[in-house]
């Protein structure tokens, strides 16, 4: 299997000025993560090293699936934004208050032979169809933030409007976002997932259901 080009996130068009303006991803707080098990092992990290209250952001290296655009983008509300992993993962590396790392999901029966360096990005094998990739600030930044991640202008490469926008939505949208991107990040692609009606599939089972009436 190849590995993947993308690691995406999905957030509500809501924050999507913010996000392009200044080329912030925000970095919230684990705490108040639904899943206590995932913030659990944040809480455990951070006492080991001192303290310092670790934020994050949670990305995804999967295919596209309906239940991301429901709990992460909240359906009509939603976006994804799409990075290149390499260029993504260099940003990272540009900041030495950040780490960055793909989630390991384990069961309880496998939880022994685990590092506990890697606790920030271990999570119950409920969840493994997310295919989760984390940054996080471990310890105080110089210049950013705490609760920012910079990206550079040439990581963003694609952004998804969600399947629930009308034509005339997505013609509005899609001139709000190409104003915002500027002159430096004119090469990214403005879309809109089509989860909902996918003209190839569509087309498919129409020829079978000719062929076999």
């Amino acid at each position: 299997m190849s590995k993947s080009r993308w690691i995406k996130k999905y957030t509500k068009l809501e924050h999507l000025d913010g996000i392009l303006q200044h080329r912030y991803l925000h970095l919230g707080p684990p705490q108040e993560w639904d899943d206590k098990n995932d913030s659990e092992c944040i809480r455990l990290f951070s006492a080991v090293r001192g303290g310092f209250e670790i934020r994050a952001t949670c990305l995804t290296e999967a295919v596209d699936r309906f239940h991301f655009w429901h709990v992460f983008g909240e359906r009509e509300k939603g976006v994804c934004l799409w990075f290149d992993k390499v260029d993504l993962l260099s940003d990272v590396d540009q900041d030495a208050s950040l780490v960055a790392g793909k989630v390991q999901y384990r069961t309880l029966q496998n939880l022994g032979t685990f590092e506990p360096r890697l606790l920030p990005f271990l999570k119950r094998s409920q969840y493994r169809d997310e295919q989760e990739y984390r940054v996080l600030r471990v310890e105080a930044a110089r210049k950013t933030p705490p609760d920012k991640f910079e990206f550079s202008a040439c990581s963003l490469k694609r952004i998804y409007l969600n399947p629930w926008l009308s034509v005339d939505e997505v013609k509005v949208e899609k001139c709000k976002i190409s104003k915002l991107l500027g002159n430096e990040m004119h090469h990214v692609s403005l879309l809109q997932n089509r989860t909902l009606k996918y003209d190839p599939w569509i087309k498919a089972i129409s020829v079978v259901s000719n062929t076999n009436s």
